[in-house]
């Protein structure tokens, strides 16, 4: 990250912080993120077709390697793969147990 853009995003998080109104303050926050997302995206389509594009020549270990990263990284950036894209907020909550739903107790019994 160049310092223009760090130093850029503190300050505007700071900005953030610095509304009283927390309703106003929560609106800023939510507006920001978005637009973070969106050059998020729009950076990740930059990085999967540079890699696709350097993998017509190497192969994905070597890719990997000119990042200090695995092939597995690269094939999976390329693919669109990348554990990056796959996460959502509700998958870091357990899955409840089968029948627990329903009600019903676990089954201790060992076979």
């Amino acid at each position: 990250m160049t310092d223009a853009l760090k130093e850029f995003l503190e300050a505007r998080v700071a900005e953030i912080e610095a509304i009283d109104d927390l309703t106003e303050q929560v609106h800023a926050a939510i507006e920001a993120r978005q637009q973070l997302a969106a050059s998020d995206q729009a950076l990740y389509a930059i990085q999967r077709s540079g890699i696709e594009g350097l993998h017509e020549e190497r192969t994905w270990a070597e890719v990997g390697g000119l990042f200090g990263r695995s092939h597995a990284w690269a094939e999976a950036i390329a693919k669109g793969r990348s554990a990056k894209r796959g996460k959502s907020d509700h998958a870091a909550q357990p899955t409840p147990r089968a029948g627990a739903v329903e009600g019903h107790a676990p089954d201790t019994t060992t076979p």
